[in-house]
């Protein structure tokens, strides 16, 4: 289910809370298995954005480096210092201090490869 839901469901939602509220997607850090639902709930291809994450972070969203060329990581390698800069935070509100959260780095990477296919990971 998409984070994003219509007045009508929010009605629903705050009419029946906690109870029918969704579950958090539960990862588990080096666990590569452990995020595909997340990958799956934004609508990235599961087996392609699995590979990355091992390729970027060992499946670990706490990941975080800051040298010269690169600052950020996260699960995905969203690079807050690269190219893309000015486009993470306005896109899906990427920052230095929230992109090792798994949901806010998989959203950002859904917004990028909705816009821009596989180009940020080549």
């Amino acid at each position: 289910m998409r984070r994003l839901l219509g007045a009508s469901a929010l009605v629903l939602l705050s009419q029946c809370a906690p109870q029918c509220a969704p579950e958090p997607v539960q990862v588990q850090p080096g666990n590569c298995a452990s995020y595909a639902p997340l990958f799956a709930e934004y609508g990235l291809p599961v087996a392609t954005f699995t590979r990355i994450a091992w390729r970027e972070s060992g499946c670990n969203h706490r990941s975080f480096v800051i040298n010269r060329t690169d600052s950020g990581g996260g699960l995905l390698g969203i690079n807050l210092k690269g190219s893309l800069a000015a486009g993470w935070y306005g896109w899906c509100g990427a920052t230095l201090a929230n992109i090792t959260n798994a949901e806010v780095n998989v959203r950002c990477a859904a917004v990028a490869y909705h816009k821009m296919g596989m180009a940020p990971w080549q």
